[in-house]
């Protein structure tokens, strides 16, 4: 970390990314940072070493180039407290100039002719070792941004928009990270809970409860725990026999050991209705 503030302190700006785990976990975290500066490209790992010396540095006021930044600013302010004073966003930027692609892949493609590849896209960031492949990967998501945004930052002076992408960069890097909020009632709005007779919204309605608790006590995302339309096939058809229950698409042998105790608790729960 010491040689790498070394290396970054002179630079008047860097590109920065992240890799996050949300994919994978109920509570994400940051797993990756990448930095690239003119010369050379960093990867990071915030998991194994303390970035706050890092974040001192890039809050400065320094010009930080980032790409689709609103969710990155809002990580890294929830998680380390930064804020990017110099924020320069190349899929902003490229919006304001009416670009037909906005992805990074489309206009680095565009740009540099290189076609970025998208395998590692839905990794499990938060997971150890990493490959080197996968390190590659969040290397490549940098490596361009500096060019690009040099492409860009010319193109919005020469047709007089560069003051109006500024103040929407200034917007993006005040960004807050948003709380995350269960909403007890978001059953109702699953494809085909409406559709439910009263004891199918309680079966529903008790699955989607137990699912979330389930979800942060294994630290999974809730439909990695169980499926959304398994859930309203379980409170249409409320399987009355362990045949009929492993008959639901979605119920595997796996998900009835796992949470057997949660379905026949939101099916009794169904029948109760029913019977009241």
């Amino acid at each position: 970390m010491a040689r790498l503030l070394d290396a970054i302190r002179p630079e008047p700006l860097l590109a920065l990314d992240t890799e996050s785990n949300s994919f994978h976990v109920y509570t994400e975290r940051v797993c990756l940072i990448q930095l690239s500066s003119r010369g050379q490209d960093w990867v990071i790992d915030p998991l194994a070493v303390d970035v706050r010396p890092l974040g001192a540095l890039l809050c400065d006021g320094r010009e930080t180039v980032l790409h689709g930044a609103d969710y990155d600013v809002r990580c890294l302010r929830r998680e380390f407290g930064w804020r990017l004073p110099g924020l320069f966003d190349t899929m902003t930027a490229a919006r304001r100039l009416g670009r037909p692609g906005l992805g990074l892949s489309a206009l680095v493609e565009a740009r540099f002719g290189v076609r970025l590849s998208k395998v590692h896209q839905r990794s499990d960031w938060g997971r150890r070792p990493l490959t080197a492949a996968q390190l590659a990967y969040a290397a490549l998501d940098t490596h361009y941004l500096l060019a690009l945004a040099d492409e860009l930052r010319a193109e919005l002076a020469e047709k007089g928009l560069a003051e109006q992408a500024l103040a929407e960069f200034r917007r993006i890097a005040a960004a807050e990270p948003r709380e995350r909020v269960f909403d007890e009632a978001g059953w109702r709005r699953l494809k085909g809970a409406r559709q439910l007779d009263p004891a199918g919204q309680a079966v529903l309605r008790a699955l989607w409860l137990g699912r979330e608790a389930r979800a942060s006590e294994v630290d999974r995302p809730p439909f990695k725990v169980l499926g959304e339309q398994t859930m309203v096939e379980l409170a249409r058809l409320r399987p009355a026999t362990p045949e009929a229950l492993a008959r639901i698409p979605g119920v595997s042998p796996q998900v009835l050991r796992r949470l057997g105790d949660l379905i026949q608790a939101a099916l009794r729960a169904g029948a109760a209705k029913a019977d009241g």
